[in-house]
This record gives C-alpha cells, structure tokens and sequence, in this order.
C-alpha cells in the first residue's frame, strides 16, 4: 500500500497539534516516580545488616539472591503493565495495583522479627512482591512519554527520569535517620526500630500513593495518537528504527547494572576499606548518597531549563559514558594506593567478629594483598564524578527513546526497556558479590567498565541513526509504516 505522506504525515501533526501537555498529572507521575525510586534503595544500606542480625548464619551470596529478585519481580511484571497499558490505552489501574503489591511487600518485610526461622526467605519473599509492584515505573515512564508534546518532550523526560534517580538517592538517606531509634519499642509483638519503621513508612506512603493517583490522575496522552486516530488510513506513522532502539535499551541496561553494583557494593566496600561499623556504613552511606543527591538534582534542573538540555543528547551521553570510567579508574586497586587492608579484629579469646570494629572478614584472603582506594578519591568519585555520569545517561537515553519510538502507543516498549533494565538488577547482586568475596572489588569494577565501554561502541558505530523519528519524511524517499510503504511527493 502507498500512501502520499504530504497527507499522512502533515495529518498526523495536524492530529497531534489540539492537546496540550497537562503538567498537574506529569508532577503527579514525577511524585510517584519518586517514591518507586526510593522504594528500591531505602533498604540498600540497612538490609545486609538486618538480615545478620535475623539470622547470623547467612552468607553474602544469598544476601545477593535477595537482593536480585526484587528485579525479578520487576521485570516479569513491566512487560505485563506495559502490555496492560497497550491494550487499555490506561495508565491508571496498572499504577494502582503496583502500589497495591507494594504495600504487602513491605508489610512482610516489618514483620521478619515476629518469625523463629526462615528469615532470609520470607525477606525474598517481600524483595519479589515489592518487585512487582515496582513494575509500574515503566507505566509512569511511559505517560510521561505520551502525555508530551514534542516541544516539551526535553524538559519533561529529563524531570522523569530525575525524579527516579533522586528517589534511588533519597532511600539510604530517609534509612539513615532511622539510625538514632536504634532497638526501638514495641507494642504488643510488633517490633518498631530502625529497620522495620521505613517498612511501615513506605507501606504507609504507597497507601496514599494510591489516594492520589485515584483523585488527583487525569490520564491526558497529548504526545500521540489514540487508537481511533491510528487507524485513519490517512493518518501515518512510521515504523521506528529497531537498531537506534535498541542501542538505547542497552543504554539504560548499562546504567542500571552500574546503578546496582554501587548500591550492592556499597556497604561491603566501605566496612572493608575503611573499617567502618554496619552502622557507620549505613550512616555515613546514606549522607554520601544525600550530598550526591543534591548534585544530581542540581544536573537534572540544569538539563531540564538551562541550555545544557539544547545539546545533542548523544554527545552528553558519550560524555557521562567517560564519567563512568573515570569513576571506575580512580577505584581500581592500583599499586600505589597504601595498603594492605585490615582483617576485622576479633573477641578477645575468641573466634566471633567483634562488632565494634569492620575490617575485611577473615575468609577474604585477597585483602592480605589488595590497596586501599584513597577515602578523599571514594568520596569525590561517589559524589561529584557519578553526579555528572547518571543524570546526563538518564534523561538523555529517556529523551532519545522516546523521540525514536515516536507519537505511538510507548506502552509494551517502555515495558521492554524497563524488562532489560530490571534483568540489569537481577544478575548484577548475583554475581558481584560473588566476586567481591572471592577476588575482592576489582573484577566488579572491571565488569562495569567492559559494560560501559560496549555501550560507547554501540552508541558511536549507530551514531547516525540514534535520531527522532521522522514524522514527516524526506521526499521520494520510501517509509515503512504497519499496513505498507508510503511516499512524500
């Protein structure tokens, strides 16, 4: 079939040039976004420690299972929200019955100390059900993506994407000013301290998550067309370029494998180099991650409403890709950082690890011979240098993606993308801390910088094509849409 596209295409700008983008809704889904975010990492510091304590037999690795299938979780259930929302043409319910799950999640994990046994698997238990309903941050994502006019679509999706990461931030940071309840109180057998309060103030927070998005959500898709619109044989989309696609979900693999190996890193990495204790870890890890927080922030708003957001977004995004390396470089365990590291001092007269100091543990032979990476070098990479690397990959992967797939449904793709970036999260807790235990911080590292610098081959080998989808093509040229080929003349 030919279609002349001096109609179809002018039609379908013509189609999209009555709504306007209704910002109330947007903040709405940037509140939300938010609070998924900070679903996600509240429990990063505090969780290992927790699980110790609940039950003093576990091993990293397992800690690492736990940690991967919240992502399991979160990948089954984004493809399923995003075909929901394909379907329906509805952002609204899948939203609320991510929360719904979120909510029961959490309550499981306050609950871990009324149990005597199975700690750790009733704590995965809670990782996987909140994982699921987390799968609704690719049907925020991608209302915002439809809800945008193109003029707006370089503000909007950097906003997006920032709100998630400043959640991410936020989480250990809301955890740390738990730290001075310490042991807490109880009513009746309900334990309230500094690891189960968060889990009741998140429950607590998605309950009124779903208040708002039932009262306060007005679904608008201003950036696309409506079903009944697509199917006007003169109204035409064309079909989306599926390599400079999937170079951007690779993108955003890319960054949430790094995003996870940090956070998963983290607390091992800091007790290990520089002795802090599980609570100087948490403490000290949550106002890294708040001060870090600043800056990223401080970067989204200058992408958003300063010329920064006028660049190409290809070139910041090679640009925060070498950030990634620097950052990477500067932990790597070279020769002349001092060292060795300090093996965890012990009871007196005794076997058990004394809890007033951290220290390697004893069963990690690779610190007889591994250096310390400088604190002043951890503290300025952590804050200023991944400051500059995630927000610019963030909003500008958000931004391409969606000028890529074009005024169409985002629904099953945003599904797909979030599908690879929560797979991202499932394998990286699995394997680093493996290797983190068995050969110490370097090979982790090295796996993130083999993985950013695959991103930066794809991103520079399909640099032409990684463009917005031409609406309005290039005269006499061919354009491949769902029901044929049309023509410009």
């Amino acid at each position: 079939m030919k279609v002349d596209a001096s109609i179809s295409g002018q039609k379908a700008f013509e189609t999209l040039g009555e709504p306007t983008t209704k910002w109330r809704s947007l903040i709405v889904s940037y509140a939300l976004q938010l609070i998924i975010g900070i679903q996600f990492s509240i429990y990063v510091t505090s969780m290992w420690p927790y699980l110790a304590k609940l039950e003093p037999s576990s091993t990293l690795n397992f800690f690492g299972w736990i940690m991967a299938v919240f992502s399991v979780g979160q990948m089954v259930s984004s493809k399923i929200f995003g075909y929901w929302v394909q379907k329906t043409w509805s952002s609204k319910n899948p939203t609320i019955c991510g929360f719904v799950f979120i909510i029961i999640g959490n309550f499981i994990y306050a609950l871990l100390p009324l149990l005597t046994s199975n700690h750790g698997w009733f704590m995965m238990l809670s990782r996987i059900i909140v994982g699921i309903g987390s799968g609704n941050l690719c049907v925020l994502r991608g209302y915002c993506s439809m809800s945008t006019k193109k003029d707006d679509i370089s503000r909007v999706m950097p906003l997006a994407a920032g709100s998630y990461v400043l959640g991410l931030a936020l989480g250990p940071a809301i955890q740390s000013a738990f730290v001075f309840v310490g042991s807490g109180f109880s009513i009746g057998m309900v334990i309230f301290d500094f690891y189960t309060l968060p889990a009741y103030l998140m429950a607590l927070v998605s309950f009124g998550s779903i208040l708002v998005v039932l009262f306060y959500f007005d679904e608008n898709y201003a950036g696309i067309l409506t079903s009944n619109e697509t199917k006007d044989p003169y109204v035409v989309v064309p079909k989306f370029d599926k390599i400079a696609a999937y170079t951007c979900i690779y993108l955003y693999f890319m960054l949430q494998a790094i995003t996870t190996s940090i956070e998963v890193l983290a607390t091992p990495f800091t007790i290990t180099l520089y002795n802090w204790t599980d609570k100087q870890a948490v403490l000290y890890g949550g106002i890294l991650q708040f001060i870090g927080c600043i800056m990223d922030v401080t970067n989204y708003l200058a992408l958003s409403f300063t010329k920064l957001g006028k660049i190409d977004k290809r070139v910041l995004i090679i640009g925060s890709s070498l950030a990634f390396i620097a950052y990477h470089l500067l932990l790597l365990p070279w020769d002349f950082y001092d060292g060795p590291l300090d093996y965890v001092k012990l009871v007196e007269n005794s076997t058990v690890k004394d809890q007033e100091f951290g220290g390697c543990l004893r069963e990690y032979t690779w610190c007889s011979h591994t250096t310390r990476v400088p604190l002043v070098i951890y503290i300025f990479g952590f804050t200023v240098v991944l400051s500059f690397a995630f927000p610019y990959t963030a909003a500008s992967v958000s931004v391409l993606y969606s000028e890529i797939l074009g005024p169409r449904n985002q629904g099953s793709m945003q599904g797909t993308m979030e599908f690879f970036g929560s797979f991202a999260r499932c394998v990286i807790p699995v394997i680093q801390p493996i290797l983190f235990a068995d050969y110490g911080y370097l090979w982790p590292f090295l796996m993130n910088l083999f993985t950013v610098l695959i991103g930066l081959t794809f991103l520079v080998l399909f640099f032409h094509r990684i463009i917005p989808l031409e609406v309005i093509p290039r005269v006499g040229v061919p354009t491949p849409y769902k029901s044929g080929v049309f023509y410009r003349l």
